[in-house]
């Protein structure tokens, strides 16, 4: 009898070995480039611990798909123009991008769902929050970053365009008058404002350009997994929307809580 369960034992022992080896051949590792910023909720890779929603999504995807993601985090232009040799991924990316980032249009280039959409913003002070374009003189927007919307009005009105390291940067130069706005991610614009102690210093502009572009995953050289990941955007919608909750993401205009002025405040750092 005891023969009999050793044999047993030994016989489940192998098929558990064998499956967890077959498990491991058929998992692979692959590697995500992101925006070497501090771009935070959604993604902060300058940080020791990368954090932010995206992050958050890769580990629930991780487990849902069996699979391994590690981040190389790159200097915005760099991403996406030496990709393809350095990563199996990129994000984020966006189709309307490749003209401005000098990318050869005719690569092929393979983009999932959209993962989120961001809300684009023109941050001001809150006395200028009425501001009209044939008033307006500099915008500080993040070196690295193409303001398309922007660029196309250049052509009708006159104001300058100041790069600008980080997504704090701007905004503090808003602050202080050095510039008219900060073309900001509404998102990452209110985080820095909470972390500055200056929530409320700044507002989006009513009258100024603002976007809702989707951020999506994209890969050069694997279109099947792109498709298992469009597959966990669907499967997974429930955990996906108490992320997104989570990080308290604003993703469309219409979403935006509306504050009467005598609680906004109004920051003058000098």
């Amino acid at each position: 009898m005891c023969e009999k369960n050793y044999s047993l034992m030994r016989f489940v022992l192998t098929m558990l070995c064998g499956f967890c080896l077959c498990w491991s051949l058929q998992a692979k590792t692959y590697v995500i480039g992101i925006e070497q910023l501090d771009y935070y909720p959604h993604y902060d890779f300058k940080s020791a611990q990368p954090r932010g929603y995206f992050f958050d999504l890769m580990q629930l995807y991780s487990q849902w798909s069996g699979d391994k993601f590690v981040f190389k985090a790159l200097p915005v232009k760099r991403l996406y123009k030496d990709s393809v040799e350095l990563t199996d991924f990129v994000y984020p990316d966006n189709k309307a991008w490749q003209p401005h980032l000098g990318v050869d249009e005719q690569i092929t280039k393979y983009y999932s769902a959209p993962v989120i959409y961001t809300l684009g913003a023109t941050m001001v002070l809150p006395h200028k929050q009425q501001m009209r374009l044939s008033e307006f003189k500099v915008l500080a927007n993040i070196h690295g970053f193409s303001p398309t919307l922007w660029m196309k009005l250049k052509k009708h009105y006159k104001f300058t365009i100041l790069d600008v390291p980080d997504a704090e940067s701007a905004l503090r130069m808003t602050i202080r008058h050095r510039v008219d706005a900060a073309n900001v991610e509404y998102n990452v614009a209110l985080y820095h404002l909470e972390q500055m102690k200056l929530p409320g210093a700044l507002v989006m502009a009513e009258h100024l350009p603002f976007s809702n572009l989707a951020f999506h995953l994209s890969s050069q050289k694997h279109p099947e997994q792109i498709r298992r990941f469009n597959q966990f955007l669907i499967e997974q919608q429930d955990q996906i929307q108490q992320l997104k909750q989570r990080y308290a993401l604003v993703e469309y205009r219409e979403q935006l809580p509306t504050l009467p002025v005598s609680q906004q405040v109004k920051a003058e750092i000098h």
